[in-house]
């Protein structure tokens, strides 16, 4: 009876860390969306590799980067209006202005590119960059790019050109790639996407060390915002029976269906509808904060304003009356959210078909003795 009962409060708990998990990495999504970080990530990152302005410029004039530039804007306005931009500069260069001759540009990092050829600002900002460029796109921009008045080069042409770039980590690739690629151009866009694909993992990397100081913070809010103490909804459950079968039930429930995954770009309607979710799911859990008789459905504004009155004195109270005890409990809450959804509904899955398979029935023989 007491194994049951301690199997039954670890799979309420671990019900409890995974759906505050999913909402942690819903807003995680949301944040990273409005602030445009892998965007800005990116731009970044493209900035280190391709260190030479003039090769950058060019790079991010090419057809497949822009075109990944219009997938990735926002709205019909800043679509158009970004694609114009660029559609009137590409015109402009192709009609008034000569091939720039990369080797007779500097690296620089100024947002021009100065020399024989007339400025050409940068056409994609880091706002408006796009959150994922494959690799095959980029090796094939970036040898289109080393010499614009020959978008089909030979190796040949490609090879001069690479020879004559100024010293520059972008240099020192693109020769590495040549010697391996030998005389075959498709081997050589193979060699570039490859360098391409190993840099982005080292960015992932860095962008989720990013995201890791986001992910606690949230974490911690969202344990608050729930009142989430580990060790009281421990402590509730195993006193009380029937609350820990229908949490179970839920449970069993949860590990049976498939663990979605969180789309790129999460608006407010998919966080909303996320947090219902987590509300309803979690409803039967001993979590929340005490503030009966607060509604403002249907109130006036004089109601809704003494409202949060009440609600502000009933946060008060609650703070004021906060234990150790509580404080720890959270502090396990938020811990146990870092190990994210993944860890937890596989570690619920397991403990699931442990209560699922029960002991060992008793052979007749056995009752006998």
């Amino acid at each position: 009876m007491l194994q049951n009962a301690a199997i039954d409060v670890t799979i309420a708990l671990i019900l409890m860390y995974l759906m505050l998990s999913l909402l942690c990495t819903v807003i995680n999504e949301f944040i990273a969306t409005k602030l445009k970080l892998r965007a800005k990530s990116l731009a970044s990152a493209i900035e280190q590799l391709l260190d030479h302005q003039a090769l950058r410029n060019a790079f991010y004039r090419h057809g497949l980067i822009v075109t990944n530039m219009r997938v990735t804007a926002t709205g019909p306005q800043s679509t158009m209006s970004g694609v114009s931009s660029v559609a009137s500069g590409v015109r402009e260069m192709m009609i008034s202005r000569p091939p720039a001759e990369l080797s007779a540009q500097p690296a620089t990092s100024s947002d021009t590119v100065t020399g024989p050829v007339v400025s050409v600002p940068v056409p994609m900002a880091p706002e408006s960059h796009p959150s994922y460029l494959s690799s095959r796109s980029v090796a094939l921009a970036l040898i289109a790019s080393l010499d614009p008045a020959k978008p089909l080069p030979v190796i040949q042409d490609i090879e001069d050109t690479v020879k004559n770039l100024p010293a520059s980590r972008i240099r020192d690739v693109l020769l590495s790639s040549l010697t391996e690629a030998g005389t075959d151009v498709d081997k050589l866009r193979t060699s570039i996407a490859t360098w391409y694909d190993d840099s982005m993992e080292r960015l992932s990397g860095a962008y989720k060390r990013q995201l890791k100081w986001i992910s606690m913070l949230v974490g911690l809010i969202v344990t608050i915002a729930f009142n989430a103490d580990s060790f009281n909804v421990a402590i509730t459950l195993w006193s009380d029976q029937d609350r820990r079968a229908s949490i179970v039930a839920i449970a069993t429930q949860v590990a049976q269906e498939p663990l979605s995954d969180v789309p790129e770009g999460v608006d407010k309607a998919k966080l909303y509808e996320t947090i219902n979710k987590t509300e309803d799911t979690l409803r039967s859990l001993p979590i929340g904060w005490n503030c009966s008789g607060i509604s403002a459905a249907g109130a006036s504004s004089a109601e809704q304003k003494s409202m949060r009155l009440d609600s502000w004195a009933c946060a008060k109270k609650n703070l004021t009356a906060l234990t150790l005890t509580q404080v720890l409990g959270w502090m396990f809450t938020a811990t146990a959210l870092t190990l994210g959804a993944p860890f937890w509904f596989d570690l619920l899955q397991k403990f699931v078909n442990v209560r699922g398979a029960g002991g060992r029935p008793k052979r007749e023989d056995e009752k006998a003795k």
